[in-house]
């Protein structure tokens, strides 16, 4: 059997063999039909017609199944077979089985690896690789990403050897290339829950460490190194690697007692004789006396034991807690004297004394006197809600010298502030204006008294009282007003200006230099966030107008403070 232009003869010639020789073989024989000659054995013999060299049949066939073998095994690890010459620049690429095409990179000839938009790498590891190839090194498993036209994220790995002629000259690079885009988002979605998890426990509020079997902080967030700068006392800061109950055995004087309880309760969960512990101290810190929560709980886990050690800074809470309590027995003690407050106002009514609600005191003599009849006074304590949206308005208050919040509310989202109610007006206009049901929540920002009035009686009052029904309507005017020039100042005005003004119009509402205000209600009543509220501030104090510590307010320059406000304060204060 004949090839043209190799030949093909049964009788043999000579015989070659050496490193070139499967290379020579795919050299001479590439159609079909002389591949399945050989591999069938129905010639004897390969001769190169130019030297007149014979390859005899058995090292053929040897040398073709040695190639079959080696594209089988080329198919099962990589998708693509490339060659670069000896400036890097692609002069090949094709599939290692049939059909396998590279979408994507079909531009790829002629180019260098590093000018092709992958995005995953940079400059200084481009160079590295430049250098590695210098060297003539091989490389393995070069993850590469890009995108493709269609916007997906693509991953190929690459590896690579040099290639040289006979004569021991490099002539460039030759390699495989996998697609392992599926690895990689498989990689991605098993660490998804991974990386959740440790970006909820960087993000708790709280410190917590993780023990083993002996004590020792195996894993700690990072809260516990800020706790530790802000807080001392058993178990602040404990670093990875130290032991938890050796820093509780330690403790000494005031915190001796507590020491050995949390070591005890500690050992007691690890070796499992308690589900759970808790435990609430007292340490001393730079900023005064702080309450902290322990809790431990067992580890579920790989079956080590392990515990997880919550440690929380409750100072704020039990402050509030005890301000509350003081808020509380005040308020027994106003109800007791509620009947010498009625009685007195009564007298001050009869005699035309001062009034402290601005609105009430601008009736006549006569509509107020008609008007105390159906008011009894209430103290309002701060966090109270009077109103919530969509509910009856069932009383109207008219402050004396507590504050009064009107916020409207939006389905997930924090409340704002449309309006401040304080000794100028009144809660529940709304009410004069035929409207039943409140707009708005009503909620009490400064501990004080009112007066309040049951809806049925208003309305009966102020269907008899012309004189009420002008300053109810004039009151209501002025709360429009300022509801747009606040909008307008939220807009376009800096926070420190705007917290300037709200501040000013606090103190005209109490009658007082000096308020509660929480850094909360500040920022709904700017509409920004509680960390811009610390900054504007911070400046204010900085600068002697205020001081800020702990949501009380001092007013130190109400004209340096006024300097500081936007015009907005002078454009409504006297409305």
């Amino acid at each position: 059997m004949k090839s043209n232009p190799r030949a093909l003869d049964r009788n043999p010639v000579g015989q070659e063999s050496g490193p070139g020789f499967d290379g020579r073989i795919l050299q001479l024989v590439k159609s079909v039909p002389e591949l399945r000659a050989i591999e069938s054995g129905q010639v004897d013999a390969v001769v190169d017609p130019a030297t007149g060299k014979a390859f005899l049949l058995p090292d053929a066939q040897r040398a073709l199944r040695e190639q079959a073998r080696v594209r089988s095994l080329l198919a099962l690890s990589s998708d693509w077979c490339w060659e670069q010459d000896e400036h890097y620049r692609f002069v090949s690429l094709s599939g290692t089985t049939p059909g396998n095409s590279a979408p994507g990179y079909e531009g790829i000839i002629g180019e260098l690896l590093w000018d092709l938009p992958f995005d995953n790498v940079q400059e200084v590891d481009w160079d590295a690789h430049q250098r590695r190839l210098q060297w003539r090194a091989t490389f393995r498993d070069l993850e590469l990403r890009r995108t493709d036209r269609a916007g997906g994220v693509r991953w190929v790995s690459i590896s690579g050897e040099p290639t040289f002629d006979e004569q021991d000259q490099f002539m460039g690079y030759r390699g495989t290339m996998r697609d392992i885009t599926l690895r990689k988002q498989s990689e991605f979605l098993a660490q998804k829950p991974i990386r959740l998890a440790c970006d909820t426990l960087e993000a708790l509020a709280i410190q917590v460490c993780v023990l083993d079997s002996f004590g020792t902080v195996i894993m700690a967030n990072k809260r516990s190194g800020a706790f530790a700068a802000g807080t001392r006392g058993i178990g602040a800061g404990v670093p990875e690697g130290a032991n938890y109950l050796g820093v509780c055995d330690r403790a000494r004087g005031n915190e001796r007692a507590d020491g050995v309880a949390i070591a005890a309760g500690i050992r007691q969960v690890i070796a499992g004789e308690s589900p759970l512990f808790r435990h609430e101290y007292v340490c001393n810190s730079p900023s005064g006396r702080c309450w902290f929560n322990l809790t431990v709980t067992p580890f579920p886990g790989d079956g080590a034991t392990r515990v997880v050690v919550l440690r929380e800074n409750v100072t704020e809470r039990k402050r509030v807690d005890g301000a509350a309590r003081a808020v509380v027995s005040r308020k027994k003690a106003a109800e007791r004297e509620r009947g010498e407050r009625v009685r007195g106002l009564d007298h001050r009514v009869a005699k035309g004394r001062f009034i402290a609600n601005s609105l009430l005191a601008a009736l006549p003599r006569k509509d107020t006197q008609d008007l105390h009849a159906g008011l009894e006074p209430v103290t309002l304590t701060c966090g109270e809600v009077l109103y919530e949206p969509g509910e009856p308005i069932r009383h109207v208050y008219f402050p004396n010298d507590c504050l009064v919040s009107l916020l409207a509310t939006v389905e997930g989202r924090d409340a704002l502030e449309v309006g401040l109610v304080g000794r100028e007006g009144m809660v529940g206009v709304s009410l004069a204006l035929g409207m039943d049901v409140s707009s708005v929540r009503a909620l009490v920002q400064r501990t004080g008294t009112a007066m309040r009035m049951d809806a049925a009686g208003f309305r009966r009052e102020l269907r008899k009282s012309l004189p009420l029904q002008r300053e109810l309507y004039r009151y209501t005017h002025a709360k429009l007003a300022q509801a747009r020039q606040t909008a307008a100042c939220n807009r376009f005005h800096v926070v420190e200006a705007r917290l300037a003004r709200s501040l000013l119009m606090a103190r005209d509402r109490v009658g007082s230099n000096q308020f509660l205000l929480t850094q909360e209600f500040l920022a709904d009543m700017l509409g920004v966030r509680r960390v811009a509220v610390t900054k504007a501030a911070g400046t204010l104090q900085h600068r002697k107008l205020i001081s800020y510590t702990r949501g009380k307010i001092r007013i130190l320059d109400r004209k340096g403070l006024k300097a500081a406000s936007c015009g907005c304060y002078e454009a409504v204060k006297d409305l």
